[in-house]
């Protein structure tokens, strides 16, 4: 029995969550995917899977075989596309992760042109505000905004992000509005509390860094969510311009304490390091900082 067939099986299971979703994906039967599954457990001699009534999962040395297999798999799908694929027409299947409210306002465009100039590639996105393990979940591009940890996957700054404090005018008119950073502890603020940070705003006054910490009674997921309070007047928010520009052109937002703004987040472009960067990967990459360029 093939090995690498196994393997790929094995992956699957771990992928799906059981044998008979990963059959449905792989478009073999439950039965030939156990075989597999069970024939690589022999080989190794030892248990990949544990195996209830209700689900299936990886167990602790499953895990590690996995990551590694995920791996060599990858690799192998990669030469077989640089073999198979012209240089400028990428084939297989192109799975990309990004944050909700930036995708849904800025993505989906790109997303449909790269998919029309390549008809033959399949487009799996992934919208979302945690940061996913891209190993782990077998993306190949995450988008992501802030500040990244030091880690071994390879970042491409695509372009600098505003994010500005800002309030409804009414809201300003009725509280006032603040002309230091020290006096938003006597505001609502709201927060975005998916940001380790989010109860401490970063300023900058005379050259040197400052700090406020924040409480609030509302605190919630999403920058769009955040933008929907702040125009209801509920007080003052740190939003990114990209969902709030339109607003504080309009006058339904003010942008406030820009003189001591010191958050400079930017966008970037996250991928696993790889030997050989597939040409999907590459493409899309550069399609991004064409359309974010300036």
């Amino acid at each position: 029995m093939d090995k690498l067939a196994c393997m790929r099986a094995f992956a699957g299971v771990v992928e799906a969550g059981g044998f008979s979703a990963a059959g449905r994906e792989m478009k073999l039967s439950k039965a030939l995917v156990s075989k597999y599954v069970a024939h690589l457990e022999d080989i190794l001699g030892v248990r990949l899977l544990q195996r209830t009534t209700r689900k299936v999962s990886a167990t602790s040395v499953g895990q590690s075989y996995y990551q590694r297999c995920r791996s060599l798999l990858d690799e192998l799908d990669e030469l077989d596309l640089q073999v198979q694929e012209n240089q400028n027409t990428p084939k297989g299947v192109l799975r990309i992760t990004a944050p909700l409210s930036f995708a849904e306002l800025h993505l989906m465009d790109i997303v449909s042109e790269f998919s029309n100039d390549y008809p033959d590639l399949e487009i799996e996105v992934n919208l979302s505000d945690r940061f996913v393990d891209i190993v782990e979940d077998g993306i190949d591009i995450a988008l992501r905004i802030g500040e990244l940890a030091d880690t071994a996957l390879i970042a491409r700054r695509l372009m600098a992000v505003r994010v500005p404090l800002c309030a409804a005018p009414a809201y300003l008119a009725e509280y006032g509005t603040p002309q230091h950073p020290s006096e938003l502890v006597r505001h609502k603020c709201i927060l975005e509390h998916r940001y380790d940070d989010a109860y401490r705003w970063p300023f900058v006054e005379n050259g040197q860094n400052l700090s406020v910490k924040l409480s609030s009674k509302l605190r919630v997921t999403g920058a769009r969510a955040v933008r929907e309070l702040a125009l209801a007047g509920n007080g003052i928010v740190r939003c990114p311009s990209f969902v709030i520009d339109e607003d504080v052109k309009a006058g339904r937002l003010q942008v406030i304490l820009e003189e001591f703004d010191a958050y400079r987040p930017a966008l970037y472009a996250v991928y696993a390091h790889r030997r050989h960067l597939s040409t999907k990967v590459r493409l899309f990459i550069d399609r991004l900082a064409e359309k974010f360029s300036g």
